[in-house]
């Protein structure tokens, strides 16, 4: 089964190359053009929200009232963190300042691909 990262990134222009971490690991990374491309989000891991101001929380909000449910990850500008209990928007891991080290966001994938093949392996025990 393929790994893969939904990557939403839009907004600023300090060089932040997730996309590169990501497919450096052996992921697939996945740029979805609407919350229509309802297709991946099944098949990701996780998203991964990197957007300037406020814009990811709104768009975390807006795939959350779609029914997409898939766990989430927020890069956002530094000193803008909020607590994960005041998104009210379910299934976030985490709130990531943009400045943060690269290994703070893949203990979350690394995390995400292990549950995944937990879950991947039950399924296949109980069919």
């Amino acid at each position: 089964m393929t790994r893969g990262i939904c990557l939403i990134s839009a907004g600023h222009d300090d060089g932040a190359d997730f996309a590169g971490l990501f497919t450096g690991c052996g992921l697939d990374v996945w740029t979805p053009q609407s919350v229509e491309d309802a297709g991946i989000y099944g098949a990701a891991l996780c998203l991964v929200i990197d957007m300037a101001g406020e814009a990811g929380y709104r768009t975390l909000r807006l795939f959350r009232d779609y029914g997409i449910t898939t766990p989430a990850l927020l890069i956002v500008d530094p000193g803008s963190e909020v607590a994960i209990s005041e998104l009210n928007c379910g299934n976030v891991m985490d709130v990531i300042p943009r400045d943060a080290s690269p290994l703070r966001i893949m203990r979350w994938i690394q995390s995400m691909v292990a549950a995944r093949s937990v879950l991947d392996q039950a399924q296949r025990l109980s069919a």
